[in-house]
């Protein structure tokens, strides 16, 4: 049976007091568990370079991703946490609804993480990609370039069949001239802060 099909019921529980934001809690979850686990997608780069400038190739820069996401996390909940690697096919996508309207968040298939347990947190897809501010000074300027980060999430008791929480997160980091590694640790560090924002895990 997939986790989907068992978590349609409790989606207008998470509702209540979200006020047009990004975000739903279940206002019933009230108390951190002991850990929790986070299930990361393979992240998409809509600039292949800007990987290849800072992290020298794909695989290096995967491998960034997983160690400084348990980092980015360490820094805004105090619950102990495991990151792990997982394949697209791990998820689906469910519409889920927002005062505002529909998402659609990433719930784990059951028969796919069948050794998790406990509270799941599925973040997917993962996506960054440039831009530039656009200049309105008549006399000339340089434009903010930005490095931006979206995500979809989910939190799921895997054992209860119950979703917690989800919900849209974006962060973005701006430089003048050239990007580095701290631009990526940013925009990390900041989509973090938000998963965990306004849940039992948040410090």
């Amino acid at each position: 049976m997939k986790l989907r099909a068992c978590l349609v019921a409790v989606f207008s529980l998470l509702l209540v007091g979200c006020g047009g934001k990004r975000l739903a809690v279940d206002p019933q979850w009230k108390t951190p568990p002991k850990n929790f686990t986070i299930l990361i997608s393979e992240p998409y780069v809509a600039n292949s370079d800007d990987v290849t400038d800072d992290f020298g190739d794909e695989d290096s820069f995967k491998q960034w991703l997983l160690a400084y996401m348990d980092s980015a996390f360490s820094s805004y909940t105090e619950v102990p946490h495991t990151v792990m690697q997982a394949k697209d096919e791990t998820f689906i996508m469910s519409q889920a609804p927002l005062e505002d309207g529909y998402i659609a968040i990433p719930l784990p298939e059951k028969e796919k993480i069948e050794e998790i347990s406990g509270i799941v947190v599925s973040i997917h897809p993962i996506r960054f990609w440039r831009d530039t501010d656009i200049c309105h000074n008549r006399n000339g300027c340089i434009g903010n370039n930005n490095l931006n980060l979206q995500v979809m999430y989910s939190i799921v008791s895997v054992d209860d069949t119950k979703v917690l929480a989800y919900g849209g997160a974006y962060d973005k980091s701006s430089f003048t001239f050239a990007m580095t590694k701290g631009d990526w640790e940013s925009v990390v560090k900041g989509i973090a802060k938000k998963v965990v924002k306004e849940t039992p895990l948040e410090k």
